[in-house]
């Protein structure tokens, strides 16, 4: 075959793989969703078989095409821009392999400047690979730059970890986080990834090729997951690695190009929320069909019973089954309250009339009343010695004497919840904290709320109380303020302090989230309240709020939301 044959046969072999890499795509969807229930483990097959033969379509099309039918198809319409459409695929993928070697060249520059990690660790990881029945030698290195570990190479592997980790992270957690990646060295995952990242340098033109290796890349982590939680055991494994990677996700993120095996790969929540609520698995093809048949037989025979004639007196309807809107889910926070703010319809409720502490929740009422107000916000706040939290001794990253403008406060107070900035914004009301005070207890008699009472501005203090029924009401009203829906809605914001950009990133790790439509939040903590949470976010079109409030943990928190909306959109569908 001579060069212009090949050079037209591989161009009509890229077009023709424009729509067969689209029903490529299609029958992966369907299948991942009929085994959307099942181990990570399939699903990544199904994922990584479609990744190859996406491309092995081209190649063999372009192996197997005649001289006789590259000429025919050379008096088509589109041939004569041939030339010019391979030249540019080869520009494109030239520059995606330029890409994938300045990953490889971070990859050897992390090995030479790596050194080598405490032999107290590095005996931990040994005996972690044994039980996990590897065996290769890993080494354990460390490299100050990274955020979190990372396993690389393929006939010798490593894995890297940053010295902070060490006095950060509590040894269980750091032994779950080490674990995860040597499940990515027993399973190759580091060669695997070099061959993915080949097929995306040769495909990039497809998006089905970047949803398939990110999905490929989101389950190859789920796997990891699965193999290290069943390693540590304990009954408590899953819980444990959760609590890893929360912790993990609490710290600064840095960069490490996509061929590291690295612990905060896939989508964080996704994994910490498998972990805590196992999903339970599909049983095998075989079995499908009798639990077709097992589950319709008894649907009927349940159908047969309800329609045929009780001797017995008919039960009241008072015993009736409960409406099929309300939810009733294994949340852990102790209160909660759901409720459709398009109908008032309250969808779920656990002791949501009792008074308890309500932490940085309070500093929707603060926005509020500030806005109210109408205050230049313009006009420069500084911080002072009273803002200093004297109550809760808690960390500021805003240091006194530093002048901000009064919305960069709004924003640093509703955003990252920052105390000194919400002090700063009620020391500087008009009749400074005694007339916030008064001013914000008027707007919650306003609301109609009879079981609030706010003493201060930040939320530290246990006298600022409400119920989960109020705290929903509350929310509602902020959502009618556009401010406050603009600033709380965003993953992270920029603001002028000192003279200074600084960024805020919202303490609501859901904001901005894969699925969530989240339009106001707010988190709160303290000792007394717990982990509290209230939002409104949007299940299709229907607005909803949601008052989580005493929750074990930012994780569990995390969890109960995300138990929520999953039961809403079923709901919906």
């Amino acid at each position: 075959m001579s060069a212009s044959i090949a050079l037209n046969a591989w161009g009509w072999a890229l077009v023709n793989f424009v729509w067969q890499g689209a029903v490529v795509g299609a029958v992966t969807v369907l299948l991942l969703a009929l085994l959307r229930g099942a181990s990570a483990r399939w699903r990544y097959a199904v994922c990584a078989l479609a990744l190859g033969l996406c491309l092995v379509l081209p190649l063999a099309q372009c192996l197997d095409l005649a001289p006789a039918e590259v000429e025919i198809a050379g008096e088509l319409p589109l041939a004569s821009q041939m030339p010019a459409l391979v030249a540019a695929w080869a520009l494109g993928t030239s520059l995606m392999l330029a890409r994938l070697a300045l990953g490889l060249a971070w990859v050897s520059r992390a090995r030479r400047h790596a050194t080598p990690a405490p032999a107290e660790w590095q005996a931990r990881l040994d005996a972690l690979a044994r039980r996990l029945g590897l065996h290769r030698p890993v080494a354990l290195r460390l490299l100050p730059e990274l955020d979190g570990p990372v396993a690389l190479g393929v006939l010798k592997p490593c894995v890297l970890l940053p010295a902070a980790l060490l006095s950060r992270l509590p040894v269980d957690l750091l032994e779950a986080l080490l674990a995860h990646e040597l499940a990515h060295v027993r399973r190759w995952d580091y060669a695997a990834n070099l061959l993915q990242s080949v097929v995306e340098a040769l495909l990039f033109f497809h998006p089905v090729v970047w949803w398939l290796s990110a999905r490929l890349r989101s389950e190859r982590e789920l796997v990891a997951d699965e193999i290290s939680a069943e390693l540590l055991d304990q009954a408590d494994g899953g819980r444990r690695l959760a609590r890893a990677l929360h912790a993990l996700s609490e710290l600064p993120s840095g960069e490490a190009p996509a061929l590291a095996m690295a612990a905060r790969g896939g989508e964080l929540l996704r994994r910490i929320e498998r972990l805590l609520a196992p999903r339970p698995q599909a049983t095998g093809w075989k079995l499908a069909l009798p639990a077709l048949l097992i589950a319709a037989t008894s649907f009927v025979v349940q159908a047969k019973g309800r329609d045929a004639p009780a001797p017995a007196e008919p039960a009241p309807a008072a015993k009736a089954a409960p409406a099929p809107q309300e939810l009733r889910l294994p949340v852990n926070a102790k209160h909660v309250v759901v409720v459709d703010d398009a109908t008032g319809e309250v969808l779920m409720a656990r002791n949501a009339d009792a008074v308890v502490p309500i932490a940085s929740l309070t500093k929707l009422l603060t926005a509020m009343v500030v806005l109210d107000a109408k205050l230049d916000p313009a006009e420069k706040l500084r911080i002072t010695s009273d803002d200093v939290d004297t109550l809760k001794h808690s960390r500021s990253k805003v240091r006194v004497g530093t002048q901000m403008s009064r919305q960069a406060a709004l924003e640093m107070a509703l955003i990252s919840s920052e105390n000194r900035a919400a002090s700063a914004l009620a020391r500087n009301f008009p009749g400074g904290e005694a007339g916030f005070v008064k001013a914000v207890n008027a707007k919650v008699r306003a609301l109609g709320l009879r079981r609030t009472s706010i003493a201060e501005a930040t939320g530290l203090s246990p006298a600022n109380t409400s119920t989960a029924s109020e705290m929903a009401v509350i929310t509602a009203a902020a959502a009618r303020y556009r401010e406050i829906e603009r600033i709380t809605s965003a993953k992270q914001a920029k603001v002028p302090v000192d003279g200074r950009t600084r960024e805020l990133r919202n303490t609501n790790r859901l904001v901005g989230a894969k699925g969530w439509n989240i339009r106001v939040s707010k988190t709160g903590y303290t000792e007394e309240a717990g982990r509290c949470l209230a939002m409104r976010m949007l299940n299709g079109k229907r607005p909803i709020t949601v008052v989580l409030l005493d929750a074990d943990g930012s994780a569990q928190r995390l969890r109960d939301a995300a138990l929520i909306r999953k039961s809403l959109a079923r709901q919906q569908s």
